[in-house]
């Protein structure tokens, strides 16, 4: 696992021991999650440039939306 800090989210990129990666972006608030969510330009996007497509030509297989944990928040 390699943190990547950018604004003020931190990624976690993690090899998955298949030759393929997963990231996890950890926002530290709502108010960034919805600058994120609102911006014309998604990570998936920017990162399609640097993948490889799977046999059915998708390049990501899954996706899962934000996970607030509401205890933080309440």
């Amino acid at each position: 696992m390699k943190d990547y800090p950018f604004e003020n989210i931190m990624h976690y990129i993690f090899g998955l021991g298949t030759g393929e990666y997963a990231r996890v972006g950890v926002h530290q608030s709502v108010a960034s999650l919805i600058e994120i969510v609102n911006r014309e330009n998604r990570v998936s996007d920017l990162m399609r440039l640097y993948v490889e497509p799977y046999e059915d030509g998708e390049s990501f297989h899954s996706f899962s939306g934000p996970v607030v944990n509401y205890d933080e928040y309440l």
